[in-house]
């Protein structure tokens, strides 16, 4: 299915986030304006790769190599762009944060920009010494790499793979589009109550197994279990007390439309799950 447009979704969510106070106004602010430069880009980027072949290899997982992509002049411009708007945007509303060194070592660079996507989907501890040696903390990097390049990676999965691609012999946690995480996962009782998994990067849903933990494959009915939010079944974590890490899920109903759902932007407005495993002494993987 399309990726939904997150800045649409969140504005929906509005009023009802006034009403509650869920997101802090700041907080609802920035990733609305993350949002809207994000859908924008993934536009820009589908123009760009309309026609672009796409390499990928659906016989092994994931489907496609970061080591293989080639970054034409127009990818690499609207690249270098995205990183100064996402840092922009970034400093306007956490004006402690600094990308200035970081953003005058990639012009110097050029390779950087590849490398960075590369070292994030192998979980290249060189990451952690690119942040030190900017002065910027590991985890504010990957939230801007991540952010950068997942307009990118959405854009190439519907490049690349048919949208009713189903993945249906990938059985691992691990996104078989990208490879990258998952961000949350969730349970449709349409289909069977069978359990999706969607990637934190590029976005992909595919099945994985309900009863398995997504971080260790972990199956131990005694040492796997979830948390439902009482104020709203729907949602819940799963957690695992073999490995102590949880994902959060929202469970749709029969008679809800699945694709009107927008995980991206669920996972943002349940932080008052993450609050909830944290307090348990769970964390994510």
């Amino acid at each position: 299915m399309p990726s939904p447009e997150h800045a649409i979704y969140l504005k929906e969510y509005g009023e009802y986030n006034i009403q509650h106070q869920i997101l802090p106004q700041d907080v609802y602010s920035f990733y609305l304006s993350l949002f809207q430069f994000q859908d924008e880009t993934v536009t820009q980027y589908e123009s760009i790769l309309h026609n672009v072949t796409i390499i990928t290899d659906t016989t092994h997982f994931p489907v496609i190599a970061p080591e293989n992509l080639q970054f034409n002049d127009q990818l690499l411009s609207l690249i270098k762009k995205s990183f100064k708007e996402i840092a922009a945007i970034i400093q306007t509303y956490h004006p402690h944060y600094s990308f200035n060194v970081f953003l005058e070592h990639c012009e110097k660079n050029e390779n950087l920009y590849k490398d960075l996507i590369i070292q994030l989907l192998n979980k290249d501890a060189k990451l952690e010494d690119i942040a030190h040696n900017n002065s910027i903390d590991t985890d504010e990097l990957i939230f801007l790499i991540i952010n950068v390049y997942k307009p990118l990676f959405v854009a190439l999965r519907h490049a690349g793979i048919p949208e009713d691609t189903t993945f249906a012999d990938h059985h691992e946690s691990y996104c078989p589009f990208c490879g990258f995480l998952p961000d949350m996962a969730k349970i449709v009782e349409s289909k069977n109550n069978k359990r999706f998994l969607h990637c934190a990067l590029c976005e992909c849903q595919w099945e994985f197994k309900r009863v398995k933990c997504v971080n260790c494959g972990n199956e131990n009915t005694d040492t796997l279990g979830y948390y439902s939010y009482e104020p709203d079944e729907k949602y819940r974590f799963d957690y695992c007390n073999k490995c102590k890490t949880y994902i959060k899920t929202i469970r749709i109903a029969k008679q809800h439309d699945e694709s009107r759902f927008d995980l991206t932007v669920e996972n943002l407005i349940t932080s008052f799950l993450d609050a909830s495993a944290l307090k348990m002494g769970y964390s994510r993987q």
